[in-house]
């Protein structure tokens, strides 16, 4: 909550700089937009590297409009130094317009700009020597890993274009045809669609593709949309009503959203029937897979974890052999994997997983498909269990 409040604060303070460039209704209609897309909101509470890296560039972003290259130069350095190093091909294109432009002198960034780099690396590198006991810069590790060595790939891999086919069409909804039509209209809104365009271009060239990769762009995009709108708003009532429409539509799209991305989580769900088959003071072992570590499980959910009297031991290490797993008292697997155990464990429980819309006839007319995703497995009395040394896990 703490973080998607820290994020709110930044785009308004993002958003007040538009105001200053575009005047209110724009801005007002950047808020409208920007609150009926599900996927901005849907990180904004999120801990991930992603979210901070968003708050970075929504400042630096606000500096840069108001050119105050001081604070730009700070917010950037956090956000490509610590958080996400990929800022650097978004903000990199917003200084090179300038330089260009003849608005900005290198001269006048090349000291500050040194000076706060190396304020940045010093600390960021003590402190996370410190922690991790070896001298290291966390987020050069995982550029020379996931870009150098592309080992990113190693978790799937999507065609060249599918940010600007299919990850930009879901995030910005009715907001990226009217974003087209605003750099057309208005010239001023090409300084932040430009940088935005880049940006997804240039991370295009990764194999390994997510949405949120390319979610800093949709802040950027969304001006040159709010600036369509704000140019509808003020052409009469019939165009004030395709604007009001426009969004009804897009809160409708959220709320399908929304109920996607409920169903897209089974782990949650089925960690938290898991602790419901024994008590907490009972001696129990559990086996996690890898589709329910990645899909809602977390050491939050951990309700029998206790620092003075840990009686629940969790396991989730993918290389364990079935006869080793099958050991384990809960267990929460996949279907596929489910059949390994049928002599030893029963099934407690199937969770689903999001699988499309389907068309109904009658109300509400668009629902959800679901399919089974992960099994709550049990151990079986009869079953004659060998001790699990988790310490070797």
């Amino acid at each position: 909550m703490v973080l998607g409040l820290y994020v709110v604060w930044c785009f308004s303070t993002f958003r007040r700089a538009v105001k200053k460039v575009f005047g209110g209704t724009t801005a007002s209609c950047l808020l409208w937009v920007t609150c009926s897309q599900f996927h901005f909101l849907f990180y904004a509470s999120r801990t991930l590297p992603n979210t901070f890296g968003m708050c970075c560039l929504l400042m630096a972003t606000a500096y840069w409009i108001n050119k105050e290259w001081e604070p730009f130069l700070w917010w950037a350095g956090f956000g490509v130094m610590i958080f996400r190093s990929e800022l650097v091909i978004l903000l990199g294109p917003m200084l090179l317009l300038e330089l260009l432009s003849g608005k900005l002198k290198i001269n006048e960034l090349i000291s500050p700009g040194l000076q706060t780099a190396a304020i940045i690396l010093i600390a960021c590198c003590s402190i996370d020597t410190y922690l991790w006991r070896y001298t290291v810069w966390p987020e050069a590790v995982v550029l020379y890993y996931n870009t150098w060595l592309n080992k990113s790939s190693d978790w799937g891999t999507l065609p060249l274009l599918w940010y600007f086919y299919s990850a930009l069409p879901r995030a910005m909804l009715l907001a990226l045809p009217l974003s087209v039509v605003g750099c057309l209209t208005d010239r001023r809104v090409l300084n932040f669609a430009t940088p935005a365009l880049i940006f997804i271009a240039l991370y295009s060239l990764l194999p390994h593709k997510e949405l949120r990769f390319v979610l800093y762009a949709v802040p950027l995009l969304n001006v040159a949309a709010a600036r369509t709108l704000s140019s509808l708003w003020n052409r009469g009532h019939f165009a004030k009503l395709l604007v009001v429409g426009g969004f009804a539509g897009h809160f409708l799209c959220c709320s399908l959203f929304l109920s996607a991305s409920y169903h897209n989580y089974p782990g949650g769900p089925a960690f938290k029937e898991l602790h419901k088959q024994a008590p907490c003071s009972q001696n129990t072992t559990v086996y996690i897979g890898n589709y329910a570590a990645q899909n809602g499980v977390s050491r939050f959910g951990e309700q029998c974890a206790s620092l003075f009297e840990r009686r629940w031991n969790y396991v989730k290490t993918e290389t364990l052999e079935v006869e080793t797993i099958r050991n384990f008292d809960l267990l929460l697997v996949e279907p596929k994997e489910a059949h390994h155990y049928r002599t030893s464990h029963s099934v407690v429980e199937k969770f689903h997983v999001f699988a499309g819309l389907k068309f109904s006839k009658e109300p509400p007319y668009v629902l959800t498909k679901k399919k089974e995703a992960i099994y709550l497995l049990k151990s079986r009395g009869n079953w004659k269990k060998k001790k699990v040394d988790v310490r070797n896990s």
